[in-house]
């Protein structure tokens, strides 16, 4: 192991409790954590601190300087001057009101910080009174001129049809002859009056035939028997028929296909109209003639719908040169438009250049206050500055003052890390604590400070365990604790206790050992211990710290690769394998947790005396009782371990918020129980009997949580297997877990 490694190795044992943690005399706990005994730290405080007040008074002065600057009452102040100036602006006959002028508003232009700003950045120190007469008598001429124009009102462009018409193609329609049939005689002289009269008149003859009143030919006026007008209707149908069979229908369908548009005329009573009366004229002749060409092709059309064997007169107009004429009086009319136009496109200039004029003249005749105002800005951006400079150093000052106190303050973040975790331990707040004295720390258990003969050796090694996981983490931002990769070694740090205090140092293992190994990959610990019972939880701890890597890794968080971990036992000097077994029941053990739950912890005799009742057989049994309910009820509503419950954030969500942090440390203990009493185990335990340590009240406690934690997951479960479930008594377990 090189150096830079040896920095990052981390061994808790004796020899660490021995140098770190001792007990004086005189009832103190000395040197728990550094102490700020480095007399440089302090001097280079006291000088900083000399300096930041030295800064503080020149960063006052300053700001005073700037503010009687910046005071009202100041006849220099910039924002004084400003007012002045804008005054000026607004009064009648200045830049306001002319500006009113140029842009036709109805009331006084605005003055703003654009526009003092414009102004005060035109530059007029060049100019004398004869320039400046001659600016203002440039912008008389754009006022006129203004005016002038808005007297008029800007056209809108005009647009020239285009000509969606297909001439061509109507013309060759027209064009196409419709073939007659071979006929006899009658038939012939049918289709020589179809071809004159067309299909209408044919179809009308054909229905007065079919009347049974007619008596007499409506053509020769001679009398007509059924027999010949039978003959005659049948005839008139086969021609017809003829007629559909020979591609009549299709190519009057095709006729009635076609669409013909004509163009609009520019009525009389617009602008355009009244302005350009020539051009309008020429436009709407040109537009007559081309909409009386599409006239005749629309009745020539009418005319081959009803008569497709006729061939009706070619319409004699020149559709190209008609809409030609249109385009050429269309564009007559664009460029009468844009010339008229082009008077008000010289206005947007006037406006601009008299806007430009308006600024120039503005400056000049406010060009005094203008240097005054430049003056006290100089003055104030320089006062500023010298805050600046006064506050420039200040913040480094801070820093290292913050940082030497940090340093400092070590001590103290240091203690709430280490009551935090003795707090974890003890399963409360006020358990064992140490309260910051004069360069050392009293011991305080239960709110009161003990001696040192009131402190067991179980509690000095808790201190010790609580401050050696503080340490690895001196001075190292909270957000980057144990990320770095380190190397721990814990050498039987669980010796020296009561079984229900190594449930709370494994609790604390339980959590310290996961920010390590979850930190960093690289990371690795190693626990030594020489209690069997203790080796399987912490071999338990392992594998429930693998069991929430893998669970976190499925709810798509970032985790650390499989943290491996093996087990040995020394046997006559060589490391074997290991390993720990469990079993587990239900239905009646939960029955019997709730029954026990039930009990009371004190029994007084008819008298009110209290009574000695001899619990031991029951209390044998009931931690590995809970144990194997907590593990079923996993099982049963989760499908997943007891450590897998703790360990996942829906499960532990449904809880609520006011029993969450405290049930799920206070039950994480039944994670250590394991099944001490079984067949398969009590062969390996030491000769203590570990339920031996617990009370008889803490065990009843113990249950009621127990079935308070099941009920906020799972009320339902309760109730269908627990006969006579007393809903209002486990409510008040509940202000327990507050």
């Amino acid at each position: 192991m090189n150096n830079s490694e040896k920095s990052e190795a981390y061994v808790y044992n004796e020899q660490f409790v021995d140098k770190y943690v001792r007990v004086k005399d005189n009832e103190n706990l000395e040197a728990i954590v550094m102490l700020s005994d480095n007399p440089d730290l302090t001097d280079s405080l006291k000088a900083l601190e000399t300096k930041e007040t030295d800064i503080m008074q020149n960063i006052e002065s300053a700001k005073q300087a700037l503010i009687n600057f910046e005071s009202f009452t100041n006849s220099q102040n910039k924002d004084r001057i400003h007012k002045k100036i804008d005054k000026q602006l607004k009064a009648d006959g200045a830049w306001s009101s002319i500006g009113k002028s140029i842009h036709a508003h109805e009331v006084k232009q605005q003055v703003n910080t654009t526009v003092f700003e414009s102004i005060r950045g035109i530059d007029v120190t060049e100019g004398t009174p004869a320039i400046a007469k001659q600016i203002m008598e440039l912008l008389e001429d754009d006022l006129r001129a203004l005016k002038q124009i808005r007297q008029k009102a800007e056209l809108p462009p005009f647009e020239v049809p285009t000509d969606k018409n297909d001439f061509s193609n109507v013309k060759k329609i027209l064009s196409t002859v419709i073939t007659m049939p071979t006929l006899n005689g009658i038939q012939e002289r049918i289709i020589k009056s179809l071809s004159i009269g067309g299909q209408n008149q044919i179809s009308r003859i054909k229905d007065t035939f079919s009347m049974p009143e007619t008596e007499y030919c409506p053509t020769c006026f001679r009398s007509i028997t059924s027999a010949e007008k039978e003959d005659l209707v049948q005839v008139i149908s086969q021609v017809l028929n003829m007629s559909k069979l020979n591609a009549e229908e299709e190519f009057t369908n095709q006729l009635k296909s076609l669409k013909l548009d004509d163009q609009t005329v520019i009525e009389q009573n617009t602008d355009m109209a009244s302005l350009f009366p020539k051009e309008v004229s020429a436009y709407n002749n040109a537009v007559e003639k081309y909409n009386e060409m599409v006239a005749k092709y629309l009745e020539a059309i009418a005319e081959k719908i009803n008569n497709p064997y006729s061939n009706p007169d070619a319409v004699d107009y020149d559709d190209k040169n008609l809409y030609k004429l249109i385009i050429s009086t269309g564009r007559a009319i664009q460029k009468a438009i844009e010339e008229y136009n082009v008077v008000f496109k010289k206005e947007k200039f006037l406006i601009r250049e008299a806007d430009l004029l308006n600024l120039t003249i503005a400056k000049y005749n406010n060009s005094e206050l203008f240097e005054q105002f430049e003056a006290a800005s100089a003055k104030h951006q320089s006062l500023i500055d010298n805050l600046s400079t006064a506050k420039s150093p200040l913040k480094d000052v801070q820093t290292n003052i913050a940082q030497i106190k940090a340093r400092l303050a070590e001590q103290k973040v240091a203690l709430d890390q280490i009551n935090d975790s003795l707090a974890h331990v003890f399963m409360a707040r006020n358990r064992l604590k140490l309260i910051e004295g004069d360069d050392c720390y009293r011991v305080q258990s239960r709110g009161e400070f003990i001696s040192t003969n009131q402190l067991s050796v179980g509690e000095r090694n808790a201190i010790s365990l609580c401050y050696f996981f503080s340490r690895i983490n001196s001075n190292v931002r909270a957000d980057q604790a144990y990320q770095r990769p380190i190397f721990v070694v814990l050498d039987d740090p669980i010796s020296s206790f009561d079984f229900e205090n190594k449930i709370g140092i494994l609790s604390l293992l339980r959590e310290e050992l996961e920010k390590i190994l979850f930190s960093n990959s690289d990371s690795k610990v190693v626990v030594m211990t020489h209690d069997a019972e203790m080796f399987q939880h912490v071999a338990k701890i392992y594998s429930d710290i693998e069991e929430r890597r893998v669970l976190l890794g499925k709810a798509g968080k970032p985790v650390v690769p499989k943290i491996i971990s093996h087990s040995y036992q020394l046997i006559s000097g060589r490391l074997t394998e290991a390993g720990t077994k469990s079993f587990n029941d239900y239905a009646r053990q939960l029955e019997e947790v709730y029954a026990y739950a039930m009990s009371d912890d004190q029994v007084t005799d008819e008298n009110g005396q209290d009574m000695e009742v001899d619990y031991a057989q029951e209390d044998l049994f009931i931690g590995n009782t809970m144990r194997r309910v907590l593990e079923a009820f996993s099982t049963f509503c989760f499908r997943c371990s007891i450590s897998a419950i703790f360990n996942d954030q829906d499960i532990m969500n449904t809880i609520p918020d006011i029993h969450r942090e405290f049930l799920g440390t206070f039950m994480y203990r039944l994670v250590f129980n394991s099944e001490s009493h079984s067949e398969e185990n009590i062969k390996s335990q030491p000769d203590s009997n570990s339920t031996d340590f617990i009370s008889h009240s803490e065990l009843i406690k113990t249950a009621r949580l127990l079935i308070v934690f099941m009920d906020d997951l799972n009320a339902l479960h309760l109730r269908k297997l627990i006969p006579n479930f007393n809903e209002n008594e486990v409510q008040t377990w509940g202000q327990i877990a507050i």
